[in-house]
């Protein structure tokens, strides 16, 4: 199952809809997106507006894969169930987010090991192939215990 999520805060129908227009190009997958309050409903995938902090951590678990926006929150969900993650972030000029610090975000962690970042909705197809492609049992889990720590760690020692 490839999970998609939106983040907590704001609705991101960009990324919602051009996974839902991609999602019929790998029929061997199951899609599952967490949409918050947008207002694209899919049409090729099965979506929630929300789920609780335990059925979230569950899907993230179980899935393949996660595609999200340029969220640190998601980075580290990723980094902390060992899943590969595409991210999309939301930009400013489209009115998707009050600054453009996903952006930055998405460049500061672009060819990381487990993440691949589509700068736009065309390149999230083959960032998808990418993060599918993956060997899941290189990417370590981070410990949920000193997180702070630990990816302090991980950011200066990279």
């Amino acid at each position: 199952m490839i999970f998609v999520t939106t983040g907590t805060s704001l609705p991101f129908d960009r990324l919602i809809a051009a996974v839902d227009e991609l999602a019929p190009r790998f029929p061997e997958e199951s899609f599952l997106a967490q949409i918050g309050d947008g207002a694209f409903q899919p049409k090729n995938m099965e979506w929630v507006r929300t789920m609780d902090e335990r059925d979230y951590a569950r899907r993230c678990a179980d899935s393949k894969a996660l595609i999200a926006h340029a969220g640190m929150g998601s980075l580290i969900t990723a980094m902390q169930t060992g899943r590969p993650i595409v991210v999309l972030p939301r930009r400013l000029s489209l009115g998707e987010i009050n600054t453009d610090h996903q952006i930055a975000t998405a460049k500061r962690w672009s060819g990381r090991s487990g993440i691949f970042v589509a700068m736009e909705e065309t390149a999230l197809s083959d960032a998808l192939v990418r993060a599918l492609s993956q060997n899941l049992s290189g990417l370590q889990p981070l410990p949920t215990n000193g997180l702070v720590e630990n990816l302090r760690s991980f950011i200066e020692n990279d």
